[in-house]
């Protein structure tokens, strides 16, 4: 699962190893660590706002989430994979 800790752990790692391979400057590296520490708390704030806690049945929840995703055609389910693959190619 992806959580706050675990993508912050990931860009203080990143940049961890940018540090000692001298492509980033110390002050420059904890100031973006900041900034995009930051970035990930206000994307968690305004946009995870969805928990499994908020749903009162979960078998009924599964059910419509299974008969909706049967009910998309294979061709248009791989033409939404292919949007997204040139999406994060850009």
């Amino acid at each position: 699962m992806i959580t706050k800790e675990r993508i912050e752990e990931t860009i203080r790692g990143v940049i961890r190893d940018f540090r000692r391979s001298k492509r980033i400057p110390d002050p420059t590296a904890d100031e973006l660590t900041a900034a995009l520490e930051a970035r990930v708390e206000d994307l968690f704030d305004h946009e995870a706002t969805f928990s499994h806690r908020e749903v009162e049945d979960s078998a009924r929840y599964v059910e419509e989430l299974r008969d909706k995703a049967q009910s998309k055609s294979a061709e248009s389910f791989l033409e939404e994979i292919v949007a997204w693959q040139q999406m994060r190619s850009s």
